[in-house]
C-alpha cells in the first residue's frame, strides 16, 4: 500500500511543474484528479510528453462558465487533502481560491499555488515559457559557449525544479497538518524554485562581486569537463582529489606528474599545458575504456552517453530501472521506474491500475494557528553528506525547522570548504549549503567517538549520506546497525549509481552524472555541435533527496515505521528526461536537438541587446502573438506579411525572422525589451546574471534575499502562509558545535578533534 494512499489530490492546470508534482504524488499512492484551467492552453504537445507527465492521472471534466461553478468546486474541495493550483495569476478571485478565503472555508485543506513568478511582485503577471524562466533564473547565462549567445537547456529544468519543490512543500505541509490539524497555502514561484540551481553562483557574487558567465564548460577545477575520445566524448574530472595522484601514476602519461600539475591550483594555472598532454592520450582510447580506467582507480569518470546508449546501459538493466509502457497512439516505449527505492515506501509503476481504497489516518482536530511550529520542527538529522547534492537536501530541511547536525571526519572534510586551511571557514558556497546547520567533527575510528555517535543516532530521526556503497558500513553505521539502535530511524543513501549493479562502487559528481545519464546529450546549439552542461545537476538531485526524505518521514508519521532509501543520482537524472527516454525507445533514434528554438512554436530564440553580453529571449506561442511582435519590430508591413502568418511558415523562415528580431533587440536594453514585449502578453525574458539577480526589483519586492550573520544569501524555493522558514545562521565553522553537542549527549574528549588548527597546510577532500 502506497505511502500517500490516504491522500486525495485535485490538480487545476496542466503546466509541467504541476503535472510533475502530481506524478510523484500519484506514484506514491495518492488519488489524483486533474482538471483543465479556464482558457486552457496545453503545456504538453507530444505523445511522449503526455505519457510521461500525465500517465494514469484521473481527468475531471469541469465547466468553469456555469453560474454555480464556484459552489461545485468548493464541494469538491471538501473531500480533498491537497489542491495543486496552477492557474495563471489573476487580479481577481472569482472562484474563492485565494489563501484567506480557502483558510476560512476549508481550514484543513493544503493548497500549493504554482505560478511562474509568484503571487506578488512586478513580474507576477508575466508570461513565461521554459526558455523565459531559464533566462531569468541566471542559468542560461552560464550555459553554452562564451563567444556565442547563451544556450537554453533542452530538459525543462525550471519547471522540473518547480514540480519537485511543489512535492516537497506539499509533504512538509502534510507533516505539519499531521501534528496540528491545520492546512496551509503554499506560494511556489517556479522562478524562485529554479534559482535554487544557481545558489552557489549567487552566494559567491553576494560575497565577492564575481559574475560567472559562459566559458564553454571550462570548470574552476582541472580537469573537470568532457573531452573528445576515440569514439565520442568522456567526462574527465580530477576528483575525488585525494585519489588523483595515485590514479594518474598508473596511466601512461608520466608528464602529467610534473610539479606544475601537482595540485588543483597548479593545474588551473597551467590548464593549457596540462590539457595539451591529456587530450592526445584520451583521443587514443574509447569512452567505455576510459570510464573503467578512471573508476577502477577511484576517479569519477564517465562516458558522454546518448539517450539510446542510456537505455542499453548494463547498470540500468541490472537494477531493472526502465519499464515497459504504451504511448497514447499505441506505440511501445520504455520509461524510468521509481525515482528512489524503498521496500516500505512503495512506488506504483505504470500499468498498475489498481487504486487502493483510501485508508483514513487520524488527523488532529482543527486547532488555533498560535503558536505555529515550523513544518519540520522537532526533527533531528545527521548529515554525513558532502559536496553538493546531499548537503542541499539537508539545507532545505534546516531552513524549514529541522535540527541538522553536519558530521565531518578525517578524510571527509567537505570539499565545499575549499580545500585550503586558511579559507576553511570562509567560502560563501559553504555558508549557503550548510546554513542553519550545526558542525560536529568526529573520528569514528576511535571507540569513544564511535560510541558517542551511537548515542547521537539514538536521538536522531534521519541519517543522510552520499558516499559510495560500503563506506557507512565500514564506519560501523550501516542501516541495520542504525535500526538496532533506533528501530524507526530513516536512512537516506544518495550514491552516484545506487547500492546494486555493476557500477555500484563507482564514484560520480554532478558533471559526470549529467554525462552518463543522457542529460548532457540533449543540450547543443545544433545537431553536429558539442553538447554543453546545464546548471546544475547537483541541486536537482539534492531536491530529489529532499523528496525521498520527506516521503519517508510522512510514512513514519502515519505508521511509526522507519526505512532505508536507496537513491541513485543517475536514475534521478534520468527522471528529468523521461519524455526523451520514451522518444528514443519508441523510435530507436535520438531526440531532436533544437538549440534555442522550440519543437512546436516559432519563433523562439535568444537575441542580442545593447551592451556587452546582454540578451533577451522571446517565445511566440500563437499567431496573435506573432502579429503583435511583428508590429513592434517591423510595423504594419511585417505584421500583414502572409509568409509569416502560420507556425509552419515561420518555422520555415526562422533564420529570416531571427535576423529581423535581432535588428530590433540590438538597439534595446535587455530589460526594456522584456518589459515592452511582456506588456503585449509575449513571453520575453532578459538573460540575467548573478549581479542582475542580486539587484532584481521583483526579488527585492518579494524579500527573497536573506541576511544572516552580516552575510547575504539566496532565499527559499517556496513560502508557506503559516510561515516556518528561516535562515538562522550561515554555514558553521568546522567543529563549531562540538562542545554544545557533547554537553547534550555525553562526555567526549574533543580537544584533538578535526579542527583547523589540527590540519596541515592543505587537507584531503
Amino acid at each position: 500500500m502506497g505511502t500517500l494512499n490516504h491522500i486525495r489530490v485535485l490538480r487545476i492546470g496542466s503546466r509541467v511543474a504541476a503535472a510533475y508534482c502530481s506524478k510523484l504524488l500519484r506514484g506514491f499512492g495518492a488519488t489524483v484528479q486533474a482538471m483543465a484551467t479556464p482558457g486552457f492552453e496545453p503545456a504538453l504537445h507530444s505523445p511522449e510528453e503526455m505519457l510521461w507527465f500525465e500517465i494514469e492521472q484521473g481527468r475531471l471534466d469541469f465547466d468553469w462558465q456555469v453560474p454555480e461553478a464556484a459552489d461545485v468546486l468548493h464541494r469538491l474541495l471538501e473531500s480533498v487533502d491537497l489542491l495543486i493550483d496552477a492557474r495563471a495569476v489573476e487580479a481577481s478571485d472569482p472562484f474563492g481560491l485565494a489563501a484567506a478565503a480557502l483558510a476560512q472555508r476549508h481550514p484543513r485543506l493544503i493548497t500549493c499555488r504554482i505560478s511562474s513568478f509568484g503571487l506578488s511582485g512586478p513580474y507576477q503577471h508575466y508570461q513565461a515559457e521554459d526558455i523565459t524562466l531559464y533566462a531569468m533564473s541566471g542559468l542560461m547565462h552560464s550555459t553554452g559557449h562564451g563567444q556565442r549567445e547563451p544556450l537554453n537547456a533542452r530538459p525543462r529544468i525550471c519547471e522540473l525544479s518547480g514540480g519537485l519543490n511543489a512535492y516537497a512543500a506539499s509533504l512538509m505541509a502534510l507533516l505539519r497538518r499531521g501534528r496540528d490539524g491545520i492546512g496551509d497555502f503554499i506560494d511556489l514561484s517556479v522562478h524562485e524554485s529554479a534559482l535554487e540551481n544557481y545558489e552557489t553562483a549567487i552566494a559567491d557574487h553576494l560575497h565577492s562581486g564575481a559574475v560567472p558567465r559562459r566559458n564553454g564548460d571550462e570548470h574552476g577545477m582541472v580537469p573537470w569537463r568532457t573531452y573528445p575520445c576515440a569514439d565520442g566524448e568522456v567526462a574527465i574530472v580530477g576528483g575525488p582529489v585525494r585519489n588523483w595522484v595515485g590514479a594518474i601514476e598508473q596511466f601512461d602519461v608520466p608528464e602529467l606528474l610534473q610539479p606544475r600539475f601537482a595540485d588543483v591550483e597548479q593545474r588551473l594555472v597551467n590548464r593549457k599545458a596540462f590539457e595539451a598532454l591529456l587530450r592526445p592520450w584520451l583521443a587514443s582510447k574509447a569512452k567505455k575504456q576510459l570510464f573503467l580506467l578512471g573508476q577502477e582507480r577511484g576517479l569519477a569518470w564517465s562516458p558522454l552517453a546518448s539517450v539510446c546508449e542510456v537505455l542499453a546501459d548494463p547498470q540500468h538493466e541490472a537494477r531493472d530501472f526502465f519499464q515497459d509502457a504504451q504511448l497514447p497512439d499505441g506505440r511501445k516505449c520504455r520509461i524510468p521506474g521509481a525515482p528512489f527505492r524503498s521496500q516500505v515506501s512503495r512506488w506504483r509503476n505504470a500499468g498498475m491500475h489498481e487504486q487502493a481504497v483510501p485508508v483514513p489516518v487520524p488527523v488532529p482536530a482543527h486547532g488555533t494557528e498560535q503558536p505555529v511550529a515550523a513544518p519540520l520542527q522537532g526533527l533531528r538529522i545527521l548529515d554525513f553528506s558532502h559536496d553538493w547534492a546531499g548537503p542541499h537536501a539537508a539545507r532545505v530541511m534546516a531552513d524549514f525547522g529541522a535540527e541538522v547536525i553536519k558530521v565531518e571526519y578525517p578524510g571527509r572534510v567537505d570539499s565545499m570548504r575549499g580545500g585550503y586551511k586558511q579559507k576553511i571557514n570562509g567560502f560563501p558556497r559553504f555558508w549557503q549549503l550548510h546554513r542553519g546547520k550545526k558542525s560536529l567533527t568526529l573520528d569514528l575510528k576511535r571507540p569513544d567517538h564511535y560510541e558517542f555517535c551511537r548515542r547521537l543516532v539514538a536521538a536522531t530521526d534521519l541519517v543522510l549520506e552520499n558516499s559510495r556503497p560500503g563506506v557507512m558500513q565500514r564506519l560501523g553505521l550501516a542501516y541495520d546497525t542504525l535500526r538496532d539502535i533506533k528501530p524507526d530511524i530513516i536512512m537516506l543513501s544518495m550514491s552516484a549509481f545506487g547500492a546494486t549493479g555493476p557500477y555500484a562502487a563507482y564514484a560520480g559528481y554532478g558533471g559526470t552524472i549529467e554525462a552518463i545519464s543522457g542529460m548532457q546529450a540533449l543540450t547543443a546549439y545544433d545537431r553536429g555541435g558539442p553538447r554543453y552542461r546545464i546548471r546544475e545537476m547537483d541541486v536537482l538531485n539534492g531536491i530529489f533527496g529532499l523528496c525521498a526524505a520527506l516521503t519517508a518521514l510522512f510514512h513514519r508519521q502515519s505508521t511509526t515505521v522507519g526505512q532505508w532509501i536507496d537513491l541513485s543520482e543517475t536514475e534521478t537524472s534520468c527522471w528529468l528526461i523521461g519524455e526523451y527516454i520514451a522518444m528514443a525507445s519508441s523510435s530507436g533514434t535520438e531526440p531532436l536537438l533544437v538549440g534555442n528554438r522550440h519543437a512546436f512554436y516559432a519563433p523562439q530564440g535568444c537575441y542580442p541587446c545593447s551592451g556587452k553580453d546582454r540578451w533577451v529571449t522571446i517565445c511566440i506561442t500563437s499567431n496573435a502573438q506573432w502579429r503583435k511582435l511583428a508590429g513592434i519590430i517591423g510595423g504594419k508591413e511585417l505584421e500583414q506579411d502572409g509568409r509569416y502568418a502560420t507556425v509552419s511558415g515561420r518555422s520555415t523562415r526562422h533564420d529570416e525572422i531571427d535576423a529581423l528580431i535581432g535588428t530590433w533587440t540590438c538597439r534595446q536594453d535587455c530589460r526594456s525589451a522584456m518589459r515592452i514585449l511582456q506588456a503585449e502578453g509575449i513571453a520575453a525574458g532578459a538573460v540575467f546574471n548573478a549581479q542582475d539577480l542580486s539587484q532584481d526589483e521583483h526579488l527585492a519586492a518579494r524579500d527573497w534575499l536573506q541576511t544572516v550573520d552580516a552575510v547575504r544569501l539566496p532565499g527559499f524555493p517556496f513560502r508557506f502562509r503559516r510561515g516556518g522558514s528561516a535562515v538562522c545562521t550561515k554555514g558553521p565553522d568546522l567543529g563549531q558545535h562540538n562542545d554544545s553537542i557533547r554537553a547534550l549527549y555525553g562526555d567526549l574528549n574533543t580537544d584533538d578533534l578535526l579542527l583547523p588548527q589540527n590540519l596541515g597546510t592543505a587537507y584531503e577532500i
